[in-house]
């Protein structure tokens, strides 16, 4: 996969606790492959949109969940479920292109889903 043509200052957080600078869709499908490993203490990788204010997390698991959730904490937490693997990749690559209109206008549901 190709680097995001429009990206934008994003950041990812790696399942044990590195970060970094997000710069490639590679990038994004080599953190969701993370998601694969058993470790119930750390369930999740996120995408952070550093000029939109927002992350993005993706859950380990069955259900799918994904979550919304604004720096500001002017809006949410939010979430959905039943995203697959590929799913949570054009979700994350929205975010790292900057698409925020397109992530905020899916059908999120109030809360974490728990």
């Amino acid at each position: 996969m190709a680097d995001a043509s429009h990206a934008r200052q994003c950041s990812i957080q790696h399942r044990w606790g590195s970060g970094e600078v997000a710069s490639s869709i590679d990038q994004l499908a080599d953190l969701l492959d993370e998601l694969e490993a058993d470790d119930p203490e750390h369930p999740d990788v996120w995408i952070s949109d550093n000029e939109a204010g927002y992350d993005v997390a993706a859950f380990a698991g069955s259900r799918g969940l994904v979550t919304w959730e604004d720096h500001d904490e002017v809006r949410g937490p939010l979430h959905m479920e039943g995203f697959s693997r590929r799913e949570m990749l054009d979700l994350f690559t929205m975010v790292l292109q900057g698409r925020t209109s397109e992530v905020d206008s899916l059908p999120w549901v109030p809360g974490y889903g728990a």
